[in-house]
């Protein structure tokens, strides 16, 4: 082997033979044909013995493992030419031949000098490894992307091996490659590290993008998972020169504990590591909790005394469902009503007798009316359905009762159905679940449009005045005789009692002041008219007190700024005053002034009627602008994303949850918090993570270990 310089594969030599077998002998040579079959074999004129060329140059250049070499191709030389065919493809499958190709690759026959045959053979080598690692990183982009698990109890069963099998139907190479007994990059490690780069790629355009645009508001929640871990979810709010609006999720935080001190370490660790800076928040969105909304040690306190710019405003979201939920209290007949609704769901819902009983007098009695929902207190939006669910379904509800009460053993169970039956028979349960859902599915209406994420708390702000309006417009004599009438019709329907004064009962000696007579209703449709105008009273003026926050104040002047100055109203400089004083160096107190002037006209000549502005028109209008007309008012946009800057709920925070739900499962809650957090970025990025360039995550994954530019080389 000291002479090696180029393959030797002779066609017209005359190869002598040798004898093989001891009973019935015969003589076998080696065919010239194998080197058609086998590029890589050498033959030995002067011993009778073939080598493996490739084999043989990597062993000399200590290219080959000891433990792998194959001598008989390397150094001894083979000549069982009886069974050469099976000593061949045995041979081409070794690890030892594997890793001279890999090393070296194959030859040319063609080519002659042994640099050039290595050089070209280890390349191709190489495009054929960055082939199937591409493929890996496809179907781990597609599993996360769908928060599907990548591994599984039985490694082999694993969705990310099935899908690359279900992929090797088609090309066999990827089942070659899964063959093989080490460098598969397919270990749970390997995972874990393709993982991180990708999430970390699409962390890296986040961050990036908040940073060139701006000011950004925070939005923090927090919930347990399915380990049972407190799991904080951090959401940065951002807008950009487009006056486009952004809600992006930057990872989840496992703390020990939810105190003010904990979570406000936490979100300055994640601006941090983001490389975002404090000093561009201008604002906080966050629930009622005591720990972040505290007047002096909550998270809202400690965020704004680092900049006093990041204004607080309490989600709207949860702030109308407390609203709604004070309603419910302060009112006696709505709350005990909306009890037996409750009770009403548990037995339909807890029971799938009684469930699948509901369903075939429904197909019986009311096939075309809604199924019957379910009451959660905790939900925002559903309140009105359900009530709604009840009304259609009142008299297939009553039939039900009687069914299962019939059918029912149980003591409990069958007190409990007597109870629900009993409270449907009577006036007062029409009559406060009819007026539940008038109410509440205007609450319900406001709710599933405050969650919109492109929604500012300024639109939120005016929408709920909208809804109030609404409201109030029902409490007048003709909207109460309307629904007086429609309720009475129903009577004839149902199984309900007629509407029934209450027995008089005189007011203790100790609550009564002056000497005036007591006085009672008069009427059954006095009293409840009473009950409907308190109800109403009631949830208008607990929207008002929950929505009735400081924050909003400083938005209120950012907005009015704008709208006086297209109006014509002169107060907007006492404003303008207080928004260039809070705001500091944000804007620019002389080009706004002109710019404001110029705008005005802008405006006025967009609009028919100046006096119906408002601040979705100025940021439909100021977005249809060119970027170099934009310009022309630098001011007026920063003005517009620092309104739009502020979200109206936290309803980003509320989806995450449900896909954090999603991603770790009682069959994934060993997962690591690192691998967790990859997992949910990539998941709920799924335009990002679609977009991600598949080749730059590759060279990103090859660069971090030195032996890898070796296997794939560059993508």
């Amino acid at each position: 082997m000291a002479g090696l310089k180029s393959i030797n594969q002779p066609v017209n030599f005359k190869f002598p033979k040798r004898s093989f077998g001891k009973k019935n002998p015969e003589l076998r040579s080696f065919n010239p044909t194998w080197f058609k079959q086998y590029a890589w074999l050498h033959y030995d004129e002067a011993k009778d013995l073939a080598f493996c060329f490739t084999c043989m140059v990597a062993a000399k250049e200590g290219k080959i493992s000891n433990f792998k070499a194959d001598g008989s191709f390397i150094s001894t030389g083979f000549c069982n030419w009886k069974d050469a065919t099976s000593k061949f493809r045995k041979h081409q499958d070794s690890d030892c031949h594997k890793e001279a190709v890999e090393r070296k690759v194959k030859l040319p026959r063609e080519t002659k000098d042994i640099g050039e045959v290595l050089s070209a053979a280890h390349s191709e080598e190489k495009a054929h490894n960055r082939q199937q690692l591409l493929t890996i990183l496809r179907n781990i982009r597609f599993l996360v992307r769908q928060g599907l698990p990548l591994r599984g109890h039985d490694n082999d069963q694993s969705n990310f091996l099935q899908l690359l099998k279900l992929h090797g139907e088609s090309d066999p190479s990827i089942l070659k490659w899964l063959e093989r007994k080490q460098d598969k990059f397919t270990s749970a490690d390997i995972q874990n590290e393709m993982l991180q780069v990708m999430a970390l790629k699409i962390l890296r355009d986040v961050a990036s993008n908040i940073r060139e645009n701006g000011y950004f508001s925070i939005m923090v929640d927090e919930t347990t998972d399915q380990s049972n871990r407190e799991q904080v979810v951090i959401v940065i709010r951002h807008v950009d020169s487009n006056l486009d609006v952004h809600e992006e999720f930057i990872g989840l935080c496992m703390v020990p504990s939810i105190d003010a001190a904990t979570l406000t370490n936490v979100i300055l660790d994640a601006l941090v590591r983001m490389n975002i800076s404090l000093s561009k928040c201008r604002g906080q969105c966050y629930d009622g909790a005591s720990n972040m909304s505290g007047a002096k040690k909550g998270v809202a306190a400690n965020i704004t005394s680092k900049e006093t710019r990041a204004i607080y405003t309490h989600c709207y979201g949860h702030a109308l469902n407390l609203a709604v939920g004070d309603t419910v209290k302060k009112s006696k007949v709505m709350r005990d009503s909306l009890d037996t609704v409750f009770e009403m769901s548990k037995l339909v819902k807890y029971s799938p007798r009684r469930d699948t009983i509901l369903e075939q007098l429904k197909r019986e009695m009311a096939p075309d009316t809604p199924g019957f929902r379910v009451l959660c207190p905790t939900r925002w939006t559903v309140r009105a359905a359900s009530l709604n669910s009840v009304l259609e379904n009142y008299s297939v509800l009553q039939s039900l009762w009687e069914t299962c009460y019939e059918c029912t053993k149980d003591p409990e169970a069958r007190s409990r159905i007597i109870g629900v039956k009993t409270q449907m028979q009577s006036f007062d349960f029409l009559f406060v679940v009819s007026l539940g859902y008038e109410i509440l599915r205007h609450t319900d209406n406001l709710s599933r449009t405050l969650q919109k994420k492109d929604l500012s708390a300024a639109e939120g702000q005016h929408l709920t005045d909208l809804s109030l309006t609404s409201l109030s417009a029902m409490r007048k004599e003709e909207s109460f005789d309307s629904f007086w009438e429609s309720l009475n019709g129903k009577l004839n329907e149902l199984d309900v009692s007629e509407p029934t004064l209450p027995r008089r009962r005189k007011m203790p000696k100790r609550y009564e002041t002056g000497k005036a007579p007591p006085e009672f209703t008069t009427s059954e449709k006095d009293l409840y008219r009473q009950q409907y105008f308190e109800a109403l009273d009631l949830v208008v003026n607990c929207v008002k007190d929950r929505f009735d926050q400081p924050g909003y104040q400083v938005y209120r002047h950012l907005e009015d700024v704008l709208l006086k100055s297209v109006r014509g109203d002169k107060t907007y400089k006492e404003d303008l005053d207080f928004v260039l004083k809070f705001y500091g160096d944000d804007l620019d107190k002389t080009s706004l002034s002109s710019q404001l002037d110029t705008f005005t006209t802008l405006a006025r000549n967009n609009l028919n009627d100046s006096s119906t502005v408002s601040v979705s028109f100025l940021v439909t209008l100021v977005s249809q602008m060119s970027p170099a007309s934009r310009c022309l008012f630098s001011e007026i946009v920063t003005l517009l994303r620092l309104i739009l800057v502020m979200p109206a709920t936290n309803a980003t925070s509320e989806r995450t949850f449900s896909a954090l739900r999603r991603v770790k499962t009682y069959l994934r809650a060993t997962m690591s918090q690192e691998r967790l957090n990859h997992l949910m970025i990539l998941h709920t990025h799924r335009e990002a993570t679609d977009a991600l360039n598949i080749l730059a995550v590759a060279n990103d994954f090859v660069s971090a270990r030195d032996g890898r530019s070796f296997i794939f080389g560059r993508f």
